[in-house]
């Protein structure tokens, strides 16, 4: 039987099997955004050790196409060039 895995351990397996939108982690998880966050960040520097790395595709405006910065774990509310609330992303994997 092997031991329960933390959650950051949890975050970095799932995020090595398949791609995932950071909303649909989150709610997986049950966790807030601040934390999800945290937790990708020190994901992400873990990763860099390993010759890995967290990929994030951007989120993207579904009405105006507009791309956020890939920086952004978490987009905004809304887009910045049209206004829409219709983000869709951004995704997240480790490669």
């Amino acid at each position: 039987m092997s031991p329960a895995l933390t959650r950051r351990q949890e975050i970095f397996q799932r995020l090595r099997d398949q791609e995932w939108l950071f909303d649909d982690l989150r709610h997986e998880l049950a966790v807030t955004v601040s934390t999800l966050e945290d937790d990708l960040g020190h994901i992400q520097r873990s990763v860099k050790a390993n010759g890995e790395r967290l990929r994030v595709r951007s989120a993207i405006c579904a009405d105006c196409g507009f791309a956020l910065s890939s920086k952004a774990l978490h987009p905004p509310g809304r887009c910045p060039k049209c206004r829409s609330g219709r983000l869709d992303g951004p995704w997240l994997r480790i490669e």
